[in-house]
C-alpha cells in the first residue's frame, strides 16, 4: 500500500502516528504530555514497526485514532492571540479520574 492509496483519514492517522513514534525517540515525555499518551502506550507504540502501523491504519480504515478536543469551537472563536493559552490551560480532553461528590 502507498500513500496514494489512502483515505484522507487514513492519511492523518498514519502521519500523527509516525510524528508521535518520532517524537518518542526524541523526547517521550513531551510527546506523552502533547499526545495525551499514558507510559504504556507510548512505549508500545514506540516498539512498533512502520510496516505495524501502515497494518494499524490500513485495518482501522475510515476511523479517526485521533478525535478532535471537547473545546475545538471555543479555540476557533477565540481570539488567535488568547487561543494558546486557552489550549494550554484546559486538557485536550478531560480527565478520567473519578470526581468527588
Amino acid at each position: 500500500m502507498n500513500h496514494s492509496q489512502l483515505t484522507e483519514v487514513q492519511t492523518t492517522n498514519l502521519r500523527t502516528l509516525i510524528a508521535i513514534r518520532l517524537g518518542l525517540e526524541r523526547d517521550s515525555v513531551d510527546t506523552c504530555r502533547m499526545f495525551a499518551l499514558d507510559p504504556n502506550t507510548a512505549e508500545r507504540l514506540r516498539a512498533l514497526s512502520i510496516d505495524h502501523l501502515w497494518s494499524l491504519v490500513y485495518a482501522v480504515g475510515q476511523v479517526s485514532l485521533f478525535v478532535a478536543r471537547d473545546d475545538l469551537a471555543a479555540l476557533i472563536d477565540a481570539p488567535s492571540v488568547v487561543a494558546g493559552a486557552l489550549a494550554a490551560a484546559h486538557p485536550p480532553r478531560p480527565s478520567l479520574a473519578p470526581t468527588a461528590r
